[in-house]
């Protein structure tokens, strides 16, 4: 069984330093190092705790860590975990009798070996009530019933409750709990729903449920219940070998909350020197596998109540969690099991027939009824253990209004890092930018090579897109962008248009409309006289004031996207072609997109997707748009602030500069983390080097240099309004923060700035990021370009880019495709673009092939900015590596369906090199240009 990046790898962990790491279950790089970073509130730090436990100095441990982080392979997302928020525990264990281990004869013939009992849906969270007791109940009820029907646990924790006698919403005691609900039973979830929130110390299991409950809860008891020996590992294996799942107990440690190596994959352990005990805590374990690398010789398979985001890597399903034998045999606080469940079916009602009936017919009615009770019982647990929902009969619903579709979150799988694949013997090559496989000590989110290149033989872009790659790199010999005859520079010979979907509404063209006429009026095209009806749609509109057969000088520069088009069809549908831009062909050089990037519901067909603006700024100079709320709709008025600043500023009289000139260089270094330690030395240092020497310092701009220890909130924040004027460019390369796809906070924080106001120890705070809510009102950024190096910095996909499983395809990420906040902010604020990634931003943008620290691309940019090119120009470096690395792995690709063997490290290496240069994405007018 193989093992992810063993410590064996490190020269400086010695015999002596494993053994004592693995006393702690700390057998590879990434649980080294996730324990390291993780928060101690007693000694400060997880370095601080290892070094205690090592007998070493910090400074020696912090050395160890570094050299292993060097194992690790360059490829490194810069996306990190969030603190989480405060969950609930509960149980009390003071007053459970001690049980006399000798009265259990020692179990003989035990499996190595018991899967998970019954595959019950992903766990949902107990929020901060301390109900842990109730949600392990449940669980054992329907493992012993073999129905996974969900069940009430606010009704288990309020007959607990009534019961304990205990003050406050402080938790249960499981005996008493259990014992409850073998007398009174329990109902369906749908009968009695449980509210995680509030806590109420004075009414702590909310009200008395209702009689309806009570009444169903008798149909589903717990059997005789029983206590075994705490501590008795064997014992707890022998119940859980006879199909009988165990609630166990432990006093919770601060690494349950606040290391990868726990949030991630679910792997406890006992904790180290100065962690802070969180309360005690009830689970359910159902399954456990003998493994001579866990400390005591294996674990138990435990299902906790914190939700599928915590442990959302965990093999045997998000939410679970594994902990070692050594652990409860240490510390084990509880172990509960009952002997089966007792259900009873409904008594049915007699029927009331007429007196004419005879008796044998009403004994016939009402057998079949009693027949028809227990086969939609019957029926119900198998939708159950299927996943299929009851189907609801149409004679039985009421008609009601129709509400606007809301954005659901769609099923969140247990994956959240930047590559997985199952691994294959036959492979031993991988990347490793995180993430373990706790139940194999091997990595959970890697890229095996052999299957990497296999998926990457089946996920061939398009032929369309193969060739448009191939042309504009056969163009870039010769030129960039417009044909030769054409300056890009002046916008009555590039020319400029807005790009729409076909059927959004025609208020975004309005609210637009001062940058059009703008727009227009610089290509000196005079606009007819125009109207905005109420309910139209863009293309309705543009069928009016827009029609291609008119003559581009007479008509309004917008161009409709129709629902589902491919770059090559909507080209030839405006007359041209991919290639070097001719814009009297039809299609204008500059290309702004105004539209949502994906679907808010499934009817949904107003938007144009990020895939469509990659491919087509492959030639064009294209910019977007898109001003939106936390529900995914658009702010008209934000979109007529955008163009009227931006339309104010170019037009303002004498043209006085608003902005310093200078750039900001802004790049974090945070202890033990080798993605910004790469971007800090092999990015900001280089480019603030060569800005002393190149075209910044030529055309007169200052440097900022914000690095390390200097690249702090309030710092970031000085900069951008020093002397109440922002800076010419902000250049920031940092982590970006990520969270899951439930989370609620996901649309205005995704893509918000870390800075080093984090250590690099413990979960990221609210205070450690920079987000949109951060840019005060006030403040101006008039005339400012962002370039922001950082995961989620542009927006954010619905579906994950950068995983794929053959049998669960791509993740969900987000609810629905999005553009992040802080851009949007930014611009709003006078900002003239914004540069930024779409999902995760990785070192391949300035490292490949070994090459390390090439900064070219992002001097390229700077340059053409400080000399003032437009925007849609200036950045085309970007499509440039994103054509060229796109022709490379297709070409590749061509080779081996013609027998060429495939060297599998090299195929995946380009296959993920390819989709992080595709993922740059301008957000404003590309049109637009800094005052210089």
């Amino acid at each position: 069984m193989r093992t992810l990046t063993p410590l064996t790898a490190v020269a400086a962990i010695d015999d002596a330093t494993r053994t004592a790491l693995a006393a702690y279950w700390i057998t590879s790089v990434e649980e080294l190092v996730a324990t390291a970073r993780a928060t101690n509130t007693g000694l400060g730090s997880g370095l601080a705790a290892l070094a205690q436990v090592l007998g070493r100095s910090e400074d020696d441990v912090r050395a160890m860590v570094m050299a292993a982080l060097d194992v690790v392979p360059d490829a490194s997302s810069f996306s990190v975990d969030v603190a989480m928020e405060p969950v609930g525990t509960g149980a009390i264990f003071d007053d459970l009798p001690e049980v006399d281990a000798t009265a259990f004869s020692p179990p003989v013939g035990l499996p190595a070996e018991v899967a998970p009992l019954l595959n019950l849906p992903p766990p949902v969270s107990q929020g901060p009530r301390n109900t842990c007791v109730a949600f392990s109940i449940a669980a054992m009820v329907q493992i012993l019933s073999k129905d996974p029907t969900d069940l009430s646990e606010q009704f288990i924790y309020w007959i607990s409750k009534d019961r304990d006698r205990i003050p406050g919403d402080v938790g249960t005691n499981p005996l008493v709990a259990m014992r409850a609900v073998a007398e009174l039973g329990v109902c369906r979830e749908e009968t009695w729903p449980y509210r995680p929130e509030p806590v109420d110390n004075q009414n702590p299991g909310h009200e008395r449920p209702s009689p309806a409950a009570f009444q169903e809860a008798k149909q589903r008891r717990l059997a005789a219940v029983e206590q075994l020996p705490a501590r008795d590992v064997q014992q707890i294996k022998a119940a859980l070998a006879a199909g009988r799942p165990v609630l166990i107990g432990l006093m919770i440690g601060e690494h349950w909350t606040s290391s990868g190596q726990v949030r991630r994959i679910g792997r406890v352990r006992r904790a180290l020197p100065g962690e802070q005990r969180l309360g005690g805590h009830a689970m359910c374990a159902l399954g456990y596998r003998d493994d001579p690398t866990a400390p005591g010789g294996g674990y138990f398979i435990v299902r906790n109540s914190w939700g599928s985001d915590w442990a959302s890597e965990n093999p045997d399903g998000p939410g679970y969690c594994y902990v070692p034998y050594q652990l409860i045999f240490d510390e084990g606080l509880a172990a509960l099991v009952a002997t089966g469940v007792i259900i009873e079916q409904p008594e049915p009602v007699a029927p009331v027939l007429g007196k004419a009936a005879p008796d044998e017919l009403t004994a016939i009615l009402t057998e079949m009824q009693a027949l028809r009770s227990r086969l939609d019982a019957l029926i119900e647990r198998v939708q159950a253990l299927a996943g299929v929902q009851s189907a609801v009969s149409v004679a039985d619903t009421e008609a009601v209004p129709v509400a606007p579709a809301e954005p659901a979150v769609p099923v969140v799988t247990g994956y959240s890092g930047p590559l997985i694949l199952v691994a294959d013997d036959q492979s031993p090559d991988e990347l490793y930018p995180n993430g373990i496989d706790g139940r194999r000590g091997e990595p959970l989110l890697r890229i095996d090579a052999k299957r990497a290149s296999e998926l990457a033989q089946h996920s061939e872009d398009p032929k369309d897109l193969h060739a448009l790659h191939k042309t504009r790199n056969e163009a870039e010999e010769k030129h960039f962008g417009v044909v030769a005859e054409v300056d890009q520079e002046d916008l009555a010979q590039a020319r400029w248009a807005l790009v729409v979907s076909a059927t959004d509404d025609v208020r975004l063209i309005e609210a637009l409309w001062p940058l059009i006429e703008h727009r227009a009026q610089q290509q000196g095209i005079v606009l007819p006289a125009v109207n905005f009806r109420q309910g139209e749609t863009c293309a309705e509109w543009a069928g009016r004031y827009a029609d291609p057969k008119q003559p581009w000088e007479q008509r309004a520069p917008v161009l409709v996207h129709r629902p589902g088009e491919r770059v090559n069809a909507w080209l030839a549908r405006h007359g041209t072609m991919a290639g070097p831009v001719k814009p009297s062909q039809g299609v204008p050089f500059y290309l702004l997109i105004a539209a949502r990037p994906g679907p808010l519901a499934e009817n949904d067909r107003a938007f144009i997707s990020f895939n469509f603006q990659y491919e087509l700024d492959i030639f064009w100079g294209v910019g977007r748009l898109c001003f939106t709320d936390e529900r995914g709709h658009h702010r008209y008025a934000d979109y007529r602030t955008y163009a009227q600043r931006l339309v104010d500023y170019e037009r303002r009289a004498a043209r006085e500069i608003r902005l310093r000139r200078e750039i900001v260089y802004f790049g974090t270094r945070h202890d033990l983390d080798k993605s910004t330690e790469r971007s800090a030395l092999e990015l900001v240092t280089p480019l603030a080097k060569w800005h002393e020497r190149g075209l910044p310092q030529k055309q007169g701009f200052a440097k900022r240099l914000l690095l390390a220890g200097d690249a702090t909130r309030s710092n970031l924040e000085l900069a951008l309004r020093d002397g109440n004027q922002p800076p010419a460019i902000l250049f920031s390369a940092t982590h970006g923060l990520g969270l899951p796809a439930t989370d609620r906070e996901l649309i205005p924080y995704q893509g918000a700035l870390v800075t080093q106001d984090w250590t690099g120890f413990g979960g990221i705070k609210r205070e450690h990021w920079f987000a949109a809510e951060d840019l005060p009102t006030n403040l101006s950024l008039e005339g400012m370009v962002a370039l922001i190096f950082a995961c989620y910095g542009a927006g954010c996909p619905q579906q994950d880019e950068f995983i794929f499983d053959p049998e669960k395809g791509r993740p969900i990420i987000a609810p629905f495709t999005f553009v992040a906040q802080l851009p949007q902010q930014m611009l709003l604020r006078g900002a003239l673009g914004v540069v930024g990634h779409v999902e995760r931003a990785w070192t391949y943008g300035f490292s490949m092939d070994g090459a390390r620290g090439q900064t070219q691309s992002f001097e390229d940019v700077i340059g053409r900015l400080v000399t003032g090119k437009r925007l849609g120009s200036a950045t085309d470096q970007f499509n440039i590596i994103q054509a060229a690395r796109s022709l490379t792995l297709a070409e590749e690709l061509e080779n081996i369906k013609f027998g060429k063997q495939p060297e599998p490290r090299e195929l995946s290496t380009l296959w993920m090199a390819r989709n992080d240069a595709r993922n740059y994405m301008l957000l404003g007018d590309p049109a637009a240009r800094l005052a210089i």
